[in-house]
């Protein structure tokens, strides 16, 4: 697997801070046109300095120090193990309508998933899942945000693999795609996806379309604050999941059993 430097250089191809603050500044300005709670958002992401860290989950420049964080944190215990692989997981329960993230308990959530996977039957694997958010849109009519789960998972990607995943979380009815997996090549990038800073307007597009068609588009201004109303409630790194592992300090601290995980 390829190595990440653990200055403070981001590899390449990652997000350079200055992008991180013109994502920031936009949101500010965006969250001081909403309501009471936004306002003071925007008030508390202004204030974010070095030094003096706001640690939202809603800052971008939180967010990306936390990313170059957890890159470099697992680095060496992606490298102890020879097998990962990457699944995408669009798993039902997991989709809200819009205007309704504020009754959304982030926490509870992440218990429920915790939960699942120390029943699941490949209980010796270490786990890393982060929890990404989309507003779907189908032919122009919104289906609603969509939390769905994109894990690294210790282990060859193998039909049993595959299936304990899908037997551990049932698939989303409206997801068209609601598995994706892929064994690990070494490169860096992937890791990267764990924990997203860019969050989209997903359009499916199926009328009058003989192969329908899926694109990114940046969220409108309702729907970016009512994400970063949601987004704020919660510290940076609330939307990461951790099976096997531990924090210690800046580290991370393998605690499963460390038994075959090809059995």
């Amino acid at each position: 697997m390829a190595i990440i430097p653990t200055s403070n250089i981001a590899p390449d191809g990652f997000e350079t801070l200055a992008q991180a603050r013109d994502r920031r500044a936009y949101k500010i300005a965006v969250l001081r046109g909403g309501n009471g709670q936004q306002q003071q958002l925007a008030t508390k992401l202004k204030r974010c300095r070095k030094g003096n860290r706001c640690n939202s989950g809603a800052c971008d420049v939180c967010v990306r120090l936390f990313r170059l964080r957890l890159l470099r944190q697992l680095q060496p215990i992606l490298e102890s193990r020879p097998h990962w692989t990457r699944a995408s997981v669009v798993t039902a329960d997991l989709l809200f309508a819009e205007g309704a993230l504020a009754n959304v308990d982030l926490n509870a959530l992440k218990r429920k998933i915790s939960k699942r996977l120390e029943r699941w039957s490949l209980q010796d694997r270490i786990v890393v899942a982060g929890i990404d958010i989309s507003l779907n849109i189908e032919n122009n009519a919104t289906v609603g945000w969509q939390l769905h789960l994109y894990m690294f998972i210790e282990g060859e990607q193998t039909t049993r693999l595959e299936e304990a995943v899908k037997a551990t979380f049932p698939p989303e009815k409206t997801a068209r795609v609601p598995y994706s997996f892929t064994q690990l090549t070494g490169k860096v990038r992937p890791v990267t996806y764990l924990y997203k800073s860019i969050f989209w307007r997903r359009s499916r597009y199926t009328v009058y379309e003989r192969h329908p068609r899926t694109r990114n588009q940046p969220l409108k201004r309702p729907e970016l604050s009512e994400l970063l109303e949601f987004l704020g409630r919660y510290p940076v790194g609330a939307r990461l999941i951790l099976r096997g592992l531990r924090r210690d300090g800046r580290s991370l601290i393998v605690t499963q059993n460390g038994r075959d995980p090809t059995r």
